[in-house]
């Protein structure tokens, strides 16, 4: 399942009941009916998207889908074998050039020339997947994207998804979209088009199609009958729906360049950049140094989406991150940080364009776009302005906000001069934190936009009103396994042993039994490895595995758990939980000891390892650790406390999150 709209006709399950949406309403509310009581109330759609990513909601899941759901999350493009990955992509690309000329444009002729091309490509020796090509196919496979929300996983065939042909009358269920979506679309104060109704009433009929058999799938009208439905309405009530609503038109006027996109989330940008700003330990308000910010922008209203503040390196970890934190909701943020705006944009992104950078070219950052429904542009190298929104924002933050906190590096060593911004340094990862909120979302979103024609928030929100709702993920699990990263293990008797952990739960032993010795795939994310994700391909789903060390494990993140295991390794022959727990206190005990040190580098590292540190807590008690009738073997010898975390990791994790081969004698499973 991915990207999902809350549409009219859309079912979903709150709070134990199953609701439908009747109707969209200005002003981001829906009306809802209880299913079984009729009983119709009126939600914002934040508090629904809200909902859905706490856990509390999730759309009603498709009753003809091939398999069924156990407890799971549905396969991504890379579950499925390598031929039908291969088939799916030489279709995207078939069919890539008629989607960008929308259904009114695209003509048969137009199709025609496309198998004629393909064919000739063929014949002269291009490298295709042997797969039959015709006008008829084209047709069904540009349908079949369509309808699945520009999901890459409906082209990689045995989908089944066909009937409904030769119907040449409407039913009352398409007539009843037909007029749900004028209500909802229509009558606004923006201009809309005629193909505006008709595209959106094709895509809530191929939504609704989903739900149903292939004997009982709806026919989409043509343009010509929406345009009659349109045509026929009563020019008074048109005039009506749109007095009153002046500013909000004035405020969609189309301003400057008239290549902009036209809705939000059609464009989002995303890069990293070292913050101009040195920050300060919170205790001893030494210099850490540079943070590195992950930034992402909506250019159709300029409104901040998401970002990622941390000593992590930019690694596809960060864009992870980022990328999380632009999806989901951010009802906190006003109670949490003290601004006086909420933080409004969210959502799945239909395009995220990204540069060369090798975290933003992996397949793991390619699937999870592919199955949630994001096109993913990279740029040509060296062509920053074809990110110009949001490298122009890094400016911005920079000279609007960086450039005026004590500690500020500046752009330029000339900007610089004589400030020693290292010993002018007072800002701490924290209050970092703080000023950025209120830069962003009372500042940045609530300011004048040249470019744009507009105030950022007040251009989301005029779009929202007039009918626009951001897509969303159908769970907030799937988001999460979508947006980790993967790996293979075999499953054993007694569980999955990954990076010295064992994690196991009683859904391994079946799934254990038809793999026999073959390895599973697994996800997991890299800043907490308290859990893991067992990919089934018998149905497709994931299998969510706690790690049995619990304790040591939650929380923790990869990085940590290879700079703990390095340690381990050094001081013993064989490495277990228990040793793995000494020599993560020994670190602690490291970290406090070099805080001393007074290079920034070496700080900024300490600082890595003190974001999001777990509780000590988690550590085996002292009496433990001193126990002198403990095994020699777990023994471990005082450490010399030159040592730093210098000698302790290995940078290159950042662009592989799998350990090198060990050389202990069992090695790194």
């Amino acid at each position: 399942m991915s990207a999902q709209r809350f549409s009219t006709g859309k079912q979903f399950v709150w709070q134990d009941v199953i609701y439908e949406v009747k109707r969209l309403l200005p002003d981001n509310l829906l009306i809802i009916e209880d299913v079984q009581t009729t009983e119709r109330q009126s939600v914002p759609f934040a508090e629904l998207a809200q909902a859905l990513f706490e856990g509390e909601l999730h759309f009603v899941a498709e009753p003809s889908a091939a398999p069924a759901v156990r407890t799971g999350q549905q396969a991504t493009l890379a579950d499925y074998p390598p031929h039908l990955r291969a088939l799916a992509n030489y279709r995207l690309e078939v069919i890539r050039p008629l989607l960008a000329l929308g259904s009114a444009e695209r003509t048969r002729a137009q199709v025609a020339a496309r198998v004629a091309e393909i064919k000739q490509a063929r014949q002269a020796g291009a490298t295709f997947p042997t797969a039959a090509i015709s006008i008829a196919s084209i047709y069904r496979w540009i349908k079949a994207y369509e309808r699945s929300g520009n999901d890459i996983r409906a082209l990689v065939g045995n989908s089944q998804q066909q009937g409904g042909k030769d119907q040449s009358r409407l039913t009352e269920e398409a007539e009843a979209i037909i007029d749900a979506v004028i209500q909802d679309r229509y009558y606004v104060a923006e201009k809309v088009t005629c193909d505006d109704i008709y595209l959106e009433v094709a895509l809530r009929i191929a939504e609704e199609n989903r739900f149903r058999h292939a004997e009982e799938k709806l026919t989409p009208p043509s343009r010509a009958t929406v345009w009659r439905r349109i045509d026929a309405l009563d020019e008074l009530d048109k005039l009506m729906a749109k007095r009153g609503k002046r500013s909000a038109k004035r405020q969609l006027t189309q301003y400057g360049k008239l290549d902009y996109p036209r809705i939000p989330l059609e464009r989002v940008e995303i890069d990293h950049t070292p913050m101009d700003i040195i920050v300060v330990d919170s205790h001893d308000n030494l210099p850490l140094g540079r943070p590195t910010l992950t930034y992402c922008l909506d250019t159709t209203t300029r409104y901040p989406l998401g970002f990622y503040v941390g000593f992590e390196p930019p690694s596809y970890l960060t864009v992870m991150e980022c990328l999380h934190h632009a999806i989901l909701t951010k009802p906190q943020v006003r109670a949490t940080y003290g601004t006086q705006h909420e933080w409004i944009a969210y959502g799945i992104p239909f395009a995220l364009i990204v540069d060369n950078g090798k975290e933003f070219i992996g397949t793991d950052i390619q699937d999870a776009c592919y199955s949630l429904g994001i096109e993913l542009l990279q740029m040509p190298i060296k062509t920053p302005h074809f990110k110009a929104s949001v490298e122009r924002m890094f400016r911005t933050l920079n000279t609007g906000l960086l450039h005026t906190l004590p500690g500020t590096t500046f752009s330029n060593p000339q900007q610089r001069g004589d400030y020693n911004s290292a010993a002018e340094a007072c800002i701490d990862l924290e209050d970092l934190y703080h000023v950025f909120h209120i830069f962003l979302v009372d500042v940045y979103a609530e300011s004048f936009h040249r470019g744009l024609g507009d105030i950022p928030a007040r251009r989301w929100e005029a779009i929202t009103q007039a009918g626009f709702f951001p897509r969303l993920p159908a769970s907030a699990d799937e988001l999460k396994i979508l947006l980790g990263r993967m790996t293979y293990r075999v499953i054993q008797p007694y569980g999955i042993e990954f990076m010295r952990l064992r994690y196991n739960a009683q859904d391994l032993a079946p799934l254990r039994t038809y793999l026999e010795d073959a390895k599973a795939k697994i996800k997991y994310d890299p800043t907490d490895l308290g859990r893991i994700h067992v990919y089934d391909p018998r149905d497709q789903t994931y299998i969510s595995v706690r790690c049995l060390d619990s304790e040591y494990a939650q929380g923790l993140s990869l990085w940590k758990h290879r700079v703990i295991l390095n340690l381990a390794r050094q001081q013993e022959a064989q490495v277990d939980i228990l040793g793995l727990a000494r020599a993560k206190r020994q670190i602690q005990e490291i970290v406090a000891q070099s805080k001393a040190d007074k290079k920034i580098k070496r700080r900024a590292r300490i600082a890595r390892w003190q974001t999001g540190e777990p509780s000590t807590d988690n550590a085996p008690p002292d009496s433990e650790a001193a126990d002198p009738s403990a095994p020699s073997a777990l023994s471990i010898p005082v450490l010399d406390f030159s040592v730093t975390l210098d000698n302790l990791e290995d940078e290159d994790w950042s662009a592989d999150y799998d350990l090198p081969h060990s050389s202990c004698s069992d090695g790194l499973r």
